[in-house]
């Protein structure tokens, strides 16, 4: 290759004048921090401002009358029914009875006591006394062989009402 080439349109080109990457000072790099920082509190504030304006419109300023609802009335108790006998299924039929009488039953299980065995009495156990009249109801809904079922206050179930079949079931 040659080390000198034919003049040609490109060697004529004027030099470059002016101010061209001028360095930059402290003072120049805090002024464009405001300046960004100003501009960005501006748009957010112009922001913040026209949502509170398009919020503060109601579009459903109709005064037409609401349709309510009735008031539902307020469910009762959950019952527990839970068998301390060997007899299977006695804790579903009884149940189901009681659901078909309108209570609102939990669950139906068996029950083994502590001391093991089966339980002799039946009894309907509440955690208040708020549940009284519920559980004296369902108490008459039990027919016993002997005698009747008594409706006992009893943190020992954690249920509101806990209904516990004994052997004396007819």
């Amino acid at each position: 290759m040659a080390d000198t080439f034919p003049k040609d349109e490109f060697d004529a080109a004027p030099v470059h004048g002016g101010r061209h990457r001028i360095r930059r000072t402290a003072k120049h790099r805090i002024l464009e921090f405001f300046k960004i920082a100003s501009f960005s509190a501006l748009v957010a504030l112009v922001g913040y401002v026209g949502l509170k304006g398009i919020d503060s419109l109601n579009f459903f300023s109709d005064n037409t009358a609401v349709n309510t609802q009735p008031v539902v009335a307020v469910q009762e108790s959950l019952v527990v029914v839970l068998d301390g006998t060997n007899q299977a299924g006695l804790a579903t039929k009884w149940a189901t009875t009681l659901s078909n009488a309108g209570y609102n039953i939990a669950t139906a299980a068996n029950y083994e006591p502590a001391t093991g065995g089966q339980v002799e009495t039946t009894a309907v156990f509440i955690r208040s006394s708020a549940d009284q009249a519920t559980a004296a109801a369902i108490a008459k809904k039990l027919t016993l062989a002997t005698g009747t079922v008594s409706v006992q206050l009893s943190p020992e179930f954690p249920d509101a009402i806990t209904v516990l079949l004994g052997t004396d079931l007819k």
